[in-house]
Formats: C-alpha cells, structure tokens, sequence
C-alpha cells in the first residue's frame, strides 16, 4: 500500500506590497485585490493543515501549485519555509502554479529559493524545463507537472508546453506498469465544468490525450480552490480529476473550507486500485 497526500493552493500570507523594483502594474492589482480578500486565507488555518498532513503518515506529499501569491523574494522564503516543514524535499514534490509564475521574472527567484523541489535543467528561461519530475513511491510513479506560465494582466491561464508534453509522454512510455501506477499531478484542471478561458489549462485536451494513451486514471489538481471529482471519459477508460481545497481556506464565497486528499494506492488482482479521502484539519 502506498499513500500519497495531496494538498494546494497555500497561497502564504500576509502578502507585502511589492515596493522593490521594478515596478509593475500587475503586482499591484494583485496585492490590491489580496487586501480586498483578506481573511480568505489564514495563515494559522495554513499551519494546522501542514500539521495535520505530516501526521497522517503519508509515503510522500505533493502539493499542487500557488505556494505564494505575488511571487515576491519574502514570499518565496515563507514558501521554502513551508515545504521543508512538511519534509525533506525529496519526499515532497511541488506543481508551480499560475500565481508561483506571476511575472516574468518569477524563474530566476524560484531557482534562488526552491532549488531543492526542481529537477536538474539549464539555468535559464522557462521554469517548465525543469518538469515533468518523477518519484518512484511505493506503487506509485508520481508525476509532478508545471502548468503555471506568466500571462497578462487579468488572466490566470495555465499552459504546459509543447516541450513538457513531449517528455511527459517519453516518460510515461517508460514506465512498466506491471510494477507502478502513474499519477499525474499539475495545477490547473485539464479540464473543469464551467471554468472560465481567463482560468483554463490551454493544452488541456493534449494532456488528457496523452494521459488516455499511456493508460493514466488519476490526475490531482488544485487551481479550483474545492475539494472535487470530475471523471472524464477518454477512448481507452476514464480518467478521474480530483481537486484539492485551498490547504488556508477559511471557507469564504465560493472557496471549500481549507481540506487536503490522500491517494491511496494498492495492488489489485488486475493491476492496482486506488481510492481518495478527504481530510479536514483538526
């Protein structure tokens, strides 16, 4: 048996101004808009769910995307800071998001201050090369993908990338499936029930392609701020989409109270079985 625990959307506060340079308007009415919403996020709401992962026993964590919320140097030492408190990173896996990726400088501050969660690639340019990365856990592949790429100014689009997509799929082929389960996990939804094109996954039907032909039945996902389930029906079987909350949600508006998964996976007669629990912090 193999558990993997599923948390996303930590979205660290409290949020700075962002008053070093250079200055732009997209961080602005981004902090703009976190002020407007305050309280939405608890920072102690945060610690009793990071808590209440490493207690339960979890084989490995992954938290899919949106550590921070501007991107900003303290940010990123807070999100450093959160990560190594749920374990080393070698048993934590992480899928940058769209608000990890707010500006185009975003790459080279998450370099400086999360070199431990990327996988080897050249010190430059996308921060997607870095991904697709793989944990051997148990019964499981564990693959963590990057959807989070800076977009303009009211959008929160994610994109993957011709050339993710290409390693994930020489990676996926890979696998011996006799021996492992491959769960995807990313931060947008590849696709979800009524989200808007300013929030949507743009190569999310080349992922779910490409997941129905190397045979994967589980994607994770945060993005939604909802714990949730949406099965998706490709040529070869049925693919689950399982969101996780926000792991600070205080519940307000349209947001799941704060909640995290776990993914438990076991061999089967046929293969491997899998099932999710929900879990709220006590």
């Amino acid at each position: 048996m193999t558990v993997i625990a599923h948390l996303s959307d930590l979205h660290i506060g409290p949020v700075p101004f962002p008053l070093a340079p250079p200055w732009r308007l997209k961080p602005v009415l981004g902090w703009i808009n976190w002020a407007r919403q305050r309280g939405a996020h608890e920072a102690a709401l945060l610690r009793r769910t990071l808590a209440a992962v490493r207690d339960a026993g979890a084989d490995h964590m992954v938290v899919t995307g949106d550590l921070v919320e501007l991107g900003q140097e303290t940010e990123w030492r807070a999100a450093a800071a959160a990560l190594a408190a749920l374990g080393p990173a070698g048993q934590v896996a992480w899928a940058p998001g769209n608000h990890d990726l707010y500006t185009r400088d975003a790459p080279a501050r998450i370099r400086a201050g999360l070199a431990g969660w990327l996988a080897p690639a050249e010190p430059r340019g996308d921060i997607r090369a870095h991904f697709p990365r793989l944990d051997r856990v148990g019964d499981v592949a564990l693959v963590t993908l990057c959807t989070g790429t800076p977009t303009w100014l009211f959008s929160a689009e994610g994109a993957l990338g011709a050339g993710q997509l290409a390693r994930l799929d020489r990676l996926l082929a890979g696998l011996d499936r006799q021996r492992c389960l491959p769960v995807i996990a990313m931060h947008h939804p590849p696709v979800a029930p009524g989200l808007s094109r300013l929030k949507r996954l743009r190569d999310g039907a080349a992922l779910l392609g490409l997941a129905d032909r190397h045979g994967c039945p589980v994607i994770l996902h945060g993005h939604l701020h909802k714990a949730c389930r949406v099965d998706w029906q490709g040529a070869h079987g049925r693919i689950a989409l399982i969101g996780a909350a926000s792991a600070s949600a205080a519940g307000h508006g349209h947001d799941d109270p704060a909640s995290f998964n776990l993914v438990t996976v076991t061999r089967a007669a046929d293969g491997f079985a899998w099932q999710v629990e929900t879990r709220r912090p006590g």
